[in-house]
């Protein structure tokens, strides 16, 4: 098998697929977003055979992209491709045209420096906590950033006294993206990913959640006949267990 099998394929489905044959760049944005999670997912998971059929399929919809976008843009594959290189071989001088570029971080400073906005290219479709460690990232590589995870610390304590004050006005939306953000801070600074942390406690409260749904089944109940603190002290139960 080769790429241009591929490439063959998506042309036979555009033509002879009445799906594939509507998708257009605007009606396919979805399935991009789609796609790289269940990689992520798979990635995660560690599964070498979900991984593989998760890179193909985002392989499949680069293609599948390129077709429609050479159909409703003229832009032929062989530009896109050019295009890309130029610009990779740009970014990467300390590997084609002998600059020294002798760590990680001197290279991210060299791809700070080369844009025209130090915020230009986060994609405002990135999901928002992502988009908040890049954004602090970034403004971190010109020096503005807490020394330690103490300040941010104390910014988020900050952020939740300013949050408790605006609840039942306009100012609590503000108040809790500001929140949010420093939260966000607060985890780069201890090295954690916030997407990823918040992920795992969305499993974890789903998996406990299940568990006091299991344990009313036990004693002959059911969610929809317990009280808020019944359900309460069984949660309480729960974590105490996985915390051992």
């Amino acid at each position: 098998m080769h790429i241009h099998e591929l490439i063959e394929l998506i042309k036979v489905l555009r033509s002879k697929c009445p799906w594939d044959r509507e998708q257009t760049l605007e009606s396919i944005k979805n399935n991009v977003i789609e796609e790289s999670y269940e990689l992520v997912e798979a990635v995660e998971q560690g599964d070498v055979g979900a991984i593989q059929e998760e890179i193909g399929d985002i392989l499949f919809l680069g293609f599948f992209l390129a077709t429609i976008f050479e159909e409703e843009k003229g832009i032929t594959l062989n530009e896109l491709v050019c295009s890309t290189v130029k610009k990779y071989r740009e970014k990467h001088p300390h590997v084609f045209k002998h600059e020294e570029l002798k760590n990680q971080d001197e290279v991210l400073k060299f791809w700070q420096q080369s844009k025209k906005d130090m915020f230009s290219g986060i994609s405002k479709a990135l999901p928002a906590l992502l988009a908040a460690k890049i954004i602090q990232e970034r403004a971190s590589k010109v020096g503005f950033d807490w020394q330690s995870p103490e300040g941010p610390c104390k910014k988020v304590d900050e952020e939740i006294e300013e949050l408790k004050s605006s609840i039942g006005s306009e100012r609590a939306f503000e108040e809790f993206g500001d929140l949010l953000f420093a939260c966000v801070n607060l985890a780069r600074h201890l090295k954690l990913d916030p997407e990823d942390a918040l992920r795992n406690a969305n499993k974890k409260f789903i998996s406990r959640f299940r568990k006091i749904t299991e344990e009313l089944k036990k004693r002959g109940k059911s969610l929809e006949n317990v009280s808020l603190e019944e359900m309460d002290r069984i949660w309480n139960e729960i974590k105490h267990q996985d915390d051992k």
